[in-house]
């Protein structure tokens, strides 16, 4: 069985909204000013239909800080999606950390990079390093044929490492665990608190692995 989830590359306009994005997944931002430099920043919110609120992460330097009234263009990746806007900024906010709020855009141009379908899911799930003797319990945050996103406190994973995936699903009522193996794509730090989120790549999943994961993946969504 054929379980390839890639495909060809789709532009399209869309809704800000329909990216689906959850708090702390990497953003950058950049003023359209000449010289300014890529800022890396985290999605830590929004005001429904008036502003998008996204707060700087790591270094930062003088030509990268946003001001109020700065045009700046925002670009990401939302787990299915690479997207870009342009945004105003509205403010600049302190508390409980620093943010800026951007103008909410009418519409991101997007490209379609993962056609599997991510669900958002809950099932008892641990993650070890390959080779490691220790497993760690993270929380997942979604799930799919081709990969999932956890968080955890305890995970020390680094992008582009594979690590060891154990999950415990139900499928048609009986008790199924999976073990998996993944390559880290992407990794973040929560805005809330100290986990961090992982996005992980199922490595060659086999033909019951891949079904089952498309079974409770459906199932979430129905």
């Amino acid at each position: 069985m054929n379980t390839d989830t890639s495909i060809k590359a789709q532009h399209v306009r869309a809704s800000f909204t329909s990216l689906d994005l959850k708090p702390g997944m990497a953003m950058q931002t950049q003023r359209l000013i000449e010289g300014a430099h890529k800022q890396e920043s985290q999605y830590f919110g929004v005001i429904a239909g008036q502003g998008v609120m996204v707060r700087p992460v790591g270094e930062t330097t003088p030509r990268s800080l946003l001001s109020p009234g700065d045009i700046c263009m925002v670009r990401g990746f939302s787990g299915r999606y690479e997207y870009s806007f342009l945004s105003e900024v509205l403010q600049i906010a302190q508390e409980p950390c620093t943010y800026a709020v951007l103008s909410h855009p009418p519409y991101v141009e997007a490209r379609t990079v993962r056609q599997s379908l991510r669900a958002k899911a809950a099932w008892p799930t641990w993650v070890k390093p390959a080779g490691a003797a220790r497993w760690n319990v993270v929380e997942m945050v979604d799930i799919g044929t081709g990969g999932a996103m956890v968080q955890s406190e305890s995970l020390k994973a680094q992008v582009g490492g594979q690590v060891d995936v154990q999950l415990q699903l139900m499928v048609e009522h009986q008790a199924l665990t999976l073990q998996l193996q993944a390559t880290v794509k992407h990794s973040s730090p929560s805005p809330l608190g100290k986990a961090q989120f992982f996005g992980l790549e199922f490595i060659a999943p086999s033909t019951q692995d891949f079904l089952a994961l498309y079974y409770v993946t459906q199932s979430a969504t129905e």
